[in-house]
């Protein structure tokens, strides 16, 4: 570990992309945030380590982590990326870090972060197993187990996003991520009332807190699927803990309703001895998760 005990994280996101210094405890040390815009990852990575240079911390930082909505290879390659970061798939995203940090370097699935943060650094800290529901500009979970985050064989575990359903034509419908999502919820309360008075996600939120029908109901909807998958993933892998995390996931007026879905749709006794919380991260989780990853590597380690 390097004399100043710090590291650098990067999370990038589906609108915004945060770059943070981290002491080695987790405490934030200094942090620039800019919105996410489609370009060149080279630029992008060599912009990014600029304005990490300015961080208080920066100096003698021990590594570097990125999460990213994407999937990364063994080799740091970039196999598959979201539409918010189109431009990075078959990106050699690895070793540009190092290129543009000199420092010991990694990227990974935004999902892996926002777990591994929780289970480092946030509401799972000292539990054996937790699985984490984040819903944000997307919707993805993350399993932590024996120490380790579950990447599975094709380093895909966790995509929820894509679960579809049978439709009475036999057809699928759209993926649950275009209801259990922040660009969900508002298309939903479009569709529901007039357009122009819900502009984005927070506007949403305050409506419906307000009384409005429309926007109660799309919350409601997203917060049925959400809950919804939970119930399955209770079934399928009986965490102690869910924690439900995100910009969205993690608000209380979200997760609770997300909560009663899902201990009314897994096995009866699992929902009598499964726990769920809120994060105590928020929409941190990924960037505290790229934290804690390149604490480990600094350190010779690495738990993810």
């Amino acid at each position: 570990m390097s004399a100043s005990g710090t590291v650098v994280a990067i999370d990038m996101g589906g609108t915004k992309t945060a770059v943070a210094t981290f002491e080695r405890d987790g405490s934030l040390r200094g942090r620039s945030v800019e919105p996410t815009t489609p370009g060149r990852p080279q630029a992008t990575i060599g912009r990014l380590a600029g304005r990490a240079r300015e961080l208080d911390g920066y100096p003698g930082a021990g590594a570097v982590c990125l999460a990213l909505p994407a999937i990364v290879d063994e080799a740091g390659r970039v196999a598959w990326a979201a539409a918010s970061v189109a431009d990075w798939a078959g990106f050699e995203v690895a070793q540009a870090l190092r290129s543009a940090f000199d420092l010991p370097s990694a990227a990974m699935f935004d999902g892996y972060a926002a777990t591994l943060g929780e289970a480092t650094f946030g509401a799972g800290r000292g539990v054996d197993s937790l699985a984490t529901l984040i819903v944000g500009t997307g919707f993805g979970a993350g399993v932590w187990l024996d120490g380790r985050v579950v990447e599975g064989r094709t380093g895909v575990a966790g995509a929820v996003g894509w679960n579809r359903w049978p439709l009475p034509d036999a057809s699928l419908s759209e993926p649950i991520e275009a209801i259990a999502s922040g660009p969900g919820i508002v298309a939903e309360a479009r569709r529901r009332g007039q357009a122009a008075d819900y502009p984005d996600t927070p506007t949403v939120f305050e409506r419906a807190a307000a009384g409005d029908r429309s926007a109660q109901a799309s919350i409601a909807l997203a917060a049925t699927a959400a809950g919804t998958v939970a119930g399955h993933i209770i079934d399928l892998l009986a965490p102690q803990l869910v924690v439900w995390s995100g910009g969205i996931g993690s608000r209380a007026d979200f997760s609770e309703q997300a909560t009663v879905v899902a201990r009314q749709s897994c096995q009866p006794y699992a929902s009598t001895r499964t726990r769920f919380t809120r994060s105590s991260l928020g929409a941190e989780s990924s960037l505290v998760g790229a934290a804690a990853r390149a604490l480990s590597i600094a350190e010779g380690e690495d738990p993810r």
